[in-house]
C-alpha cells in the first residue's frame, strides 16, 4: 500500500516518495506499507526525506520560489528581462489565490508532516542503537525547527502542528506567531543538545549534509535574534502590523551565546565547533568566469553548517517522480544577464540615431556554452549594488574607501567579464564622433580596421563607472556611445546605460535585462548548456552569516570590541590579500592605482569599535543589514533580514532603493497572505484566517 500524509491544507493525500538526500544512505525509492517504518531502515529513510522539501522550497522550476520568496521585491533584487512582475512590484495578483503562496505553503508543511511522522516511528522502534537514536532525533526536530521558522518569517501567526495527521482533517487554527516562535526554539535546542558536532570534513555520522549541532546553533541565534528585534517589530506606524514574538530579556545573551558557540569565538572558544571559514570567499564558488574552474565539485569543506543537497543522477532530484530530467538546481539560470546575441548598438548615441558600435552585422563572439550559461534573467540586481553610494560605498568601511577598491566580495560575487568564446565579426576598430568628443584609434596605438578582440579575449565587460564623469559635453547616451568606441570590448558601464521602466524591461541595453550575473550557482557540471537541471547545492547556513549575527548582537548590546572583533573575522577573509591581484577594472574604471593592483586591503576593510560606537541604533540596524548583503548576495535570505526589524524598517529600505517596487509596496507586504486554497478547506472556519491587508 502507498503511504500518504494527509496534507494540512488540503483534505486530499498527497503520495511520501522517500528519497535521500545526495551525500548519504542510498538514493533508492519506497513505495511501501506503514510496517516499513517500524524496521530500523525504515526510519533512516524516513528521516532522510525529511530533508527532500527543501529542494523543492528553494531552487526547482520555472521559477524558483526561493527567489520569489526571498530576493525579488527585495532593495537588492527587483524583476528582470524575463519572468512575472507580481512579487516584484507588489501588484494586485500578490494575493491570496496565488499559487505561489500555497505551494510554498505546502512544501513547508510536508516537510513537517515527514519529520511528524518521523519522530512517531522513531520513538516506537526498539532495534536502532540508542546514540544513534539521538542523533536522528535531533535531525528531524532541527528540519521541524527550520520549516517553522520559515512559515512564521513569510506567514506570521501559522497552524502548529506537533503530531501526524493520518486521516482527512479541516480543523485547523492558525496559532499566534509567539507560540510557533517558542516552538522553533524549543526544537532547536532539543536538536542542538541532541547533534554532534560536525566532523572537520561536514560530516554527522560519516554523512555529508546531515543536520549538526553547528546548524542548530546558527538556528538558535537567528531565532533568538529575531525575536529579540520585537523590540522594532513590536511598534509600528500601522498597529496593525505591530508583531508579538514573545520577546524575553535574555533573547540578545541567547543569540550571543549560540552564535559564539558555532564560531568558537570568545568564552566559547572551547565549544568543540570545528566549522572555519572558507580561506578565500572564491573557495565557495569555485567559478572562474573564463574557465568554468577550477573544479567540477562543490565547496564541501567547514564553513558550511546547513546545505540543501543535489545530486548527480537527476531522478534523485525531482519532486515529482514521474517528471524526468526536470528536477536539479535551477537557480544557475535566475540571476544571470543574457550574454549571447548581445545587440552592440547605443540608442541616441549619436542625437537622436543609434550608433551601431563597428558597423552592421557584427557579433560579439559571444555564444551560449556551459560557461557563460544560459540567462533567464528571472531578477536582476536594483542600482544599490553598483551605485557610488550603494551597497559597496564608502561609508561601510572605517577607511572611507569604496567597497569596489577593497572588498573582494564584489567582484568575487559576479560576472564582469564574458570571454570570446567563438569567431567575432564586424568588431574592428573604427574612429567615432559625436557631441560628447572624437575619437581616433590611433590615438591610444591601435589601427582601423584592425580586430578589436579575438577568441579567449574579454569580449563583454561590465563596470561601475558613471561615463558622466568621463567627458565635459554631450548627454548620457552620446558620453556612452564615445567610451564604448574607445575600447577594446563591448563596454556596459552600469551606471550609465538604461534605467528603463516596466514596459521597456526587455532593454538589451539596460539595467533590468543587461547586468553583471551572480555567480554563486553557476554550474559548468550539467550534460549541456541548455539543461536547466543543475548539481549545485544550495548553502542554507554558512558560518560567516553566523558570525555577522555575533558581531551584530554586540553591537545592539553595546560590547563594540567583541562586535569589532567578530566582524572582522568575515572582513578580513573579503579583502584582497597580499600579491593577490585585482580584476582591471580597479586601476582602470574604479580609480585605483596600478602599482596598488596586487597590494593587501585587509587594513582597509577592518572595522574599529570607536567605528562602529559612533553609529546610531538604527545606524547599526542599517550597517549590518547591509553586511549580510555583501556577504551573503542572491543566497535567498534578504526578506528574512528585511522584516526581522518589523514592517517600517522593509518597507522604508525597499521604497529607498527599489524604484520599481516604491509605488505599490505596503506594510501589510511584511507578510504574505495566508493561501486561499487553506481557508477554503477549513470546517469549522479559522476565525482568524488572513493577515492583515489581504
Amino acid at each position: 500500500m502507498k503511504l500518504y500524509i494527509k496534507h494540512i491544507f488540503a483534505a486530499s493525500a498527497i503520495g511520501l516518495y522517500l528519497s535521500a538526500c545526495s551525500d548519504f544512505l542510498d538514493e533508492k525509492g519506497y513505495n511501501t506499507d506503514y510496517g516499513y517504518y517500524k524496521t530500523s531502515e525504515g526510519v533512516e529513510a524516513l528521516v532522510a526525506s525529511c530533508y527532500q522539501n527543501g529542494r523543492g522550497m528553494f531552487s526547482t522550476s520555472n521559477t524558483p520560489n526561493s527567489i520569489i520568496f526571498q530576493e525579488i521585491g527585495t532593495d537588492m533584487y527587483t524583476i528582470g528581462g524575463d519572468g512575472g512582475t507580481d512579487f516584484a512590484l507588489y501588484t494586485s495578483t500578490m494575493n491570496p489565490s496565488n499559487d505561489t503562496f500555497s505551494a510554498f505553503w505546502t512544501d513547508c508543511y510536508n516537510g513537517i508532516a515527514r519529520t511528524n511522522l518521523g519522530l512517531q516511528y522513531l520513538a516506537a522502534n526498539t532495534e536502532m542503537d540508542s546514540e544513534l537514536k539521538k542523533v536522528r532525533e535531533g535531525e528531524m526536530k532541527f528540519l521541524r525547527a527550520y520549516y517553522y521558522s520559515i512559515l512564521i518569517t513569510h506567514y506570521g501567526d501559522c497552524p502548529l502542528l506537533l503530531e501526524p495527521v493520518d486521516k482527512p482533517t479541516f480543523n485547523f487554527v492558525r496559532s499566534p506567531q509567539k507560540e510557533v516562535l517558542a516552538q522553533v526554539i524549543e526544537d532547536a535546542t532539543d536538536a542542538y543538545n541532541l547533534l554532534p558536532w560536525a566532523d572537520a570534513e561536514g560530516k554527522v555520522t560519516n554523512d555529508y549534509g546531515r543536520a549538526s549541532k553547528g546548524a542548530a546553533g546558527h538556528l538558535l541565534a537567528k531565532a533568538y535574534m529575531y525575536r529579540y528585534s520585537q523590540k522594532w517589530a513590536g511598534t509600528q506606524s500601522n498597529s496593525n502590523m505591530n508583531e508579538d514574538r514573545g520577546a524575553e530579556s535574555t533573547d540578545l545573551d541567547k543569540a550571543i551565546y549560540y552564535a559564539s558557540s558555532v564560531c568558537h569565538f570568545g568564552e566559547q572558544s572551547g565549544s568543540g565547533s570545528l566549522h572555519e571559514l572558507a580561506t578565500d570567499y572564491s573557495d565557495l564558488w569555485r567559478f572562474d568566469p573564463k574557465t568554468g574552474g577550477p573544479t567540477p565539485d562543490d565547496y564541501a569543506g567547514p564553513e558550511i553548517l546547513f546545505s540543501i543537497q543535489f545530486s548527480t543522477d537527476h531522478f534523485f532530484n525531482n519532486q515529482n517522480p514521474t517528471a524526468m530530467n526536470d528536477g536539479g538546481n535551477w537557480l544557475h539560470m535566475m540571476f544571470i544577464t543574457n550574454a549571447e546575441g548581445m545587440p552592440m548598438t547605443t540608442a541616441k548615441g549619436d542625437g537622436d540615431k543609434t550608433v551601431v558600435w563597428c558597423g552592421e552585422g557584427q557579433t560579439s563572439g559571444v555564444v551560449r556554452d556551459l560557461i557563460t550559461g544560459r540567462g533567464w534573467r528571472r531578477t536582476s540586481p536594483t542600482p544599490f549594488l553598483y551605485e557610488d553610494n550603494g551597497l559597496y560605498g564608502p561609508q561601510y568601511y572605517a577607511s572611507n574607501k569604496h567597497g569596489k577598491l577593497i572588498d573582494s566580495r564584489l567582484y568575487k560575487s559576479h560576472v564582469w567579464v564574458y570571454y570570446c568564446n567563438a569567431e567575432p565579426t564586424n568588431n574592428n576598430w573604427c574612429s567615432f564622433s559625436n557631441a560628447a568628443g572624437n575619437f581616433d584609434p590611433s590615438d591610444i596605438g591601435m589601427a582601423t580596421g584592425e580586430p578589436r578582440y579575438g577568441i579567449g579575449d574579454p569580449a563583454i565587460v561590465f563596470s561601475m563607472e558613471n561615463v558622466d564623469d568621463r567627458f565635459e559635453n554631450g548627454t548620457m547616451s552620446e558620453k556612452l556611445a564615445l567610451a564604448r568606441a574607445q575600447e577594446p570590448y563591448w563596454y556596459i558601464p552600469m551606471q550609465s546605460i538604461n534605467r528603463p521602466g516596466l514596459d521597456e524591461r526587455g532593454d538589451r541595453d539596460g539595467i533590468r535585462n543587461t547586468f553583471p550575473g551572480l555567480l554563486k550557482y553557476l554550474d559548468t557540471r550539467r550534460a549541456s548548456a541548455n539543461d536547466q537541471a543543475g548539481y549545485r547545492d544550495y548553502f542554507c547556513f554558512r558560518l560567516a552569516e553566523t558570525y555577522i549575527i555575533l558581531a551584530e548582537a554586540y553591537a545592539l548590546k553595546g560590547d563594540f570590541v567583541n562586535s569589532a572583533a567578530a566582524l572582522n573575522i568575515v572582513r578580513e577573509r573579503a579583502a584582497w590579500k597580499e600579491n593577490e591581484e585585482k580584476p582591471f577594472h580597479y586601476y582602470k574604471y574604479d580609480g585605483g592605482n596600478r602599482e596598488d593592483l596586487t597590494k593587501s586591503t585587509v587594513e582597509d576593510m577592518k572595522v574599529s569599535s570607536n567605528f562602529l560606537s559612533r553609529m546610531s541604533e538604527d545606524e547599526i540596524l542599517i550597517f549590518f543589514l547591509d553586511e549580510y548583503g555583501r556577504e551573503m548576495e542572491g543566497e535567498l535570505h534578504r526578506f528574512e533580514q528585511l522584516v526581522r526589524n518589523g514592517a517600517d524598517f522593509f518597507v522604508q529600505r525597499v521604497k529607498e532603493r527599489s524604484e520599481l517596487a516604491a509605488p505599490n509596496i505596503k506594510v501589510f507586504h511584511r507578510f504574505r497572505p495566508i493561501p486561499q486554497r487553506h481557508i477554503d478547506r477549513l470546517n469549522p472556519a479559522d476565525p482568524n484566517p488572513q493577515n492583515y491587508g489581504y
